[in-house]
């Protein structure tokens, strides 16, 4: 940005402030109110982006696990044809067959571990073997073309590794507890994003008012230096009495392009949390608002019961409990053998006609079942028993890690409660520190009238003056800020500003 442009910049916020009327349009590039500065963040920042897109990446983890349980159709289509040479001109073995085979079947694993199949085959077969169709039709026949068909229901299912649907479901589970953690680390990072964006929106309107007090100071050693010349050309004070004047003018101009460069700062630091690029012809913000707030009792304990209560970070800490507990269920349910129980029921159909084959397979006119069980048994059973242990350390580790963040979230809400308890006071004292200063001021310009004073005593009384203002701003910044990073550790903040995150 070029020094004449920051220069207009300067000339109009400090005409603005002169009126008392805040930052109006035209006053700098562009003037900024805290409700917009977070509406353009909640459209623009990367953070908020990025958490949006990990709370639909799980929903799409979820969608994936719930697909374990979806009804599977699968079918086959399959063509053979098998030559037998004959062992000599007499063997009645010797021939070919061809057969083509259709099957079908659809498939439902079940919620508590087992799986449901319906199945059905049909079979059609030609040959020239006499042994093949006299076996099948009696005779000797030459040739022969027959039809078989199968339907049949088989079930399956854990009886003791792997039963229930606590243990089938658990990655269901965990995905679901995997998306509230993801909702509350979303709300977090929404919570911080809109706390940074307050906090450097005060920070731009503390940088933009003492742009105008020290803008407003050179103004004030300017109009000391035209009283000052009137003097020296009445003969009252010498030449060499403007000198003070002229440093102390020289200096403060010092201090306002250091000030022209905290307001830029302060405007590339929301830019970043808009979402915006660094560009140079960008607009250089301005903060329509001028800080305001007052001090409140604070009671510390009811903040800290709000915090532990409703702090989104220590919830998604406390929600990573229960995916230990999930995964230590399942573990432990791998120490038991595994033992199965597998039953099928059926019926089947041999016509040399395929409608009558059909017919007597689906009139369950010869029907065929079976019923067993399956064991098995690791002896040393060693990758269960380290699936149990590696279960029961991560739960301590995630114990341990939410008890360390209810301390330090206590430690923070200690400290932010007296942050605003002594921004607070410092408020009450300032404000009165800018009464006394302007009194000073007005006295020491009094006694400089009439010869009773120096412009040293004078500037001084000035400088006081704009120090006292100055810090009425900051302690009021950093009371207003105190209090956001309170309402973002109790998770006040969201609602505060009416704030709602879509899909929590």
């Amino acid at each position: 940005m070029s020094r004449t442009r920051m220069r207009l910049i300067t000339t109009a916020v400090v005409a603005t402030f002169a009126t008392g009327q805040g930052t109006p349009a035209g006053a700098a590039d562009e003037p900024l109110t805290l409700v917009q500065a977070l509406k353009r963040a909640v459209e623009g920042n990367v953070e908020l982006k990025q958490e949006r897109l990990a709370v639909d990446l799980i929903d799409a983890q979820l969608l994936s696990a719930q697909g374990r349980f979806d009804f599977v159709f699968s079918a086959g289509a399959t063509f053979q044809r098998r030559t037998t040479p004959p062992l000599s001109a007499e063997d009645i073995g010797g021939g070919f067959s061809n057969s083509l085979t259709l099957d079908a079947a659809i498939t439902k694993p079940l919620e508590t571990g087992g799986s449901v199949r319906l199945s059905a085959t049909q079979r059609g077969t030609n040959s020239n073997s006499r042994l093949s169709c006299g076996t099948v039709f009696g005779g000797g026949s030459q040739s022969c073309t027959y039809y078989g068909d199968d339907l049949g229901l088989s079930f399956s299912h854990p009886l003791l590794r792997g039963f229930g649907a606590e243990i089938t479901q658990a990655n269901i589970r965990r995905q679901r507890v995997q998306r509230d953690v993801a909702l509350m680390q979303r709300q977090m990072r929404a919570s911080n994003v809109l706390r940074d964006v307050i906090t450097t929106y005060w920070e731009l309107a503390y940088a933009t008012r003492d742009l105008f007090i020290r803008q407003s100071a050179v103004d004030l050693a300017r109009e000391q230096l035209r009283v000052t010349q009137a003097q020296i050309e009445v003969g009252r004070l010498a030449p060499i009495d403007s000198a003070a004047v002229e440093r102390a003018i020289g200096e403060r101009l010092q201090e306002v392009a250091v000030s022209e460069q905290s307001l830029f700062f302060r405007t590339l630091e929301l830019r970043r949390l808009f979402g915006m690029p660094s560009d140079p012809d960008l607009p250089v913000f301005a903060a329509s608002e001028v800080p305001s707030a007052t001090a409140r009792e604070i009671e510390m304990a009811g903040e800290i019961q709000r915090a532990l209560e409703s702090n989104p970070q220590l919830r998604s800490v406390r929600m990573g409990l229960r995916l230990s507990e999930i995964d230590m269920q399942t573990a432990q349910a791998t120490m038991r053998p595994q033992l199965d129980f597998i039953g099928a029921i059926g019926a089947t159909g041999r016509k040399r006609v395929l409608s009558e084959s059909v017919a007597q397979t689906y009139g369950l006119d010869d029907l065929t079942w079976s019923a067993g069980l399956d064991l098995q048994i690791p002896l040393e059973n060693r990758i269960a028993r380290g699936q149990v242990r590696a279960a029961q350390v991560a739960g301590q580790r995630s114990r341990l890690d939410a008890g360390d963040f209810e301390l330090t979230l206590r430690d923070q809400v200690m400290r932010l409660a007296t942050m605003v308890r002594t921004a607070g006071k410092r408020v009450e004292l300032t404000r009165a520190t800018v009464g006394y200063a302007e009194k000073n001021l007005e006295a020491e310009k009094a006694r400089f009238s009439v010869g009773r004073s120096t412009n040293n005593e004078v500037l001084l009384r000035q400088q006081e003056l704009k120090n006292a203002e100055i810090s009425v701003v900051r302690a009021t910044v950093d009371l207003l800020n105190s209090e956001t990073a309170l309402a973002a550790l109790t998770g006040d903040l969201l609602d505060r500003y009416g704030i709602v995150l879509k899909g929590s």
